[in-house]
């Protein structure tokens, strides 16, 4: 799951996307992208996953999962996945904490 090291380790310029580094390292204290994955793996269940749409390379789904950060605080994950046209196997996309309200 290369996502897991992009989470990890992209940072993008204020007010494009957030600093996806800067939530799963400071705020969930992960110190490896293996961390994120077996974290975020451990919480899917693909007999959950809730289909979002068809585009150009496949079938979108996502799912709505809670990681607990180092503290022990449940924080809720929205994660999104795709089933490539042809292929029968999901794919990780993203993971994005949800804000409050959402």
């Amino acid at each position: 799951m290369r996502k897991a090291e992009y989470l990890f380790s992209y940072a993008t310029e204020a007010g494009t996307g957030g600093d996806k580094q800067k939530f799963w390292r400071s705020i969930m204290r992960f110190e490896s992208p293996e961390e994120i994955r077996a974290a975020i793996l451990a919480a899917v269940s693909v007999d959950l996953l809730q289909f979002q749409g068809q585009n150009e390379y496949g079938d979108r789904y996502q799912m709505t999962i809670t990681i607990k950060d180092s503290s022990g605080v449940a924080r809720r994950i929205r994660t999104g996945w795709i089933v490539l046209t042809g292929e029968d196997v999901a794919r990780f996309v993203t993971a994005v904490p949800e804000r409050l309200g959402r």
